[in-house]
């Protein structure tokens, strides 16, 4: 019989995994001048990235959707996104 700590080992590192790739979305986010409150404002979803933000920001984060996927496909973790909104 299996121990159940082996069974949610692999939920771990999923979770770690998509914790660096929330935070490669933020610095992305970042180098590009949009600022972000938390982590948490962050869902990634197969390849869309969505972010809380306010209507104002929002724009702005449409207006340089080119530039953060060009930063984000330098990163493993997030080279497959190809939205963000």
């Amino acid at each position: 019989m299996q121990k159940l700590g082996d069974l949610l080992g692999r939920f771990t590192k999923l979770a770690q995994t998509s914790d660096d790739a929330k935070g490669a979305v933020v610095e992305a986010l970042r180098r590009v001048g949009v600022k972000i409150k938390d982590i948490s404002d962050i869902a990634i979803h197969k390849n869309t990235v969505t972010v809380k933000l306010s209507p104002p920001q929002k724009s702005e984060v449409f207006l340089k959707q080119a530039k953060i996927i060009s930063i984000l496909s330098e990163n493993p973790l997030t080279k497959h996104i190809t939205l963000v909104r």
